[in-house]
């Protein structure tokens, strides 16, 4: 857990240096450490699990076809 400066929020990390998830002042229900990353986590779980696809756009050529 990071906390941002100027009271910004918290970066929330998990297992991946590179990912994290942010969490807005007012969003968390406390101000906790371990509130905050457990709601960071649900946040990112919530992200990897209920995203559905709006639009796909392939723009190679189909099988056969010359480019």
């Amino acid at each position: 857990m990071l906390q941002l400066k100027d009271d910004a929020g918290w970066l929330a990390t998990g297992h991946h240096p590179d990912v994290v998830t942010y969490v807005a002042p007012g969003e968390s229900p406390a101000r906790s450490d371990v509130v905050v990353g457990v709601h960071g986590r649900a946040k990112r779980h919530r992200d990897g699990t209920g995203l559905r696809i709006v639009h796909v756009e392939d723009r190679r050529a189909a099988a056969g076809e010359a480019s």
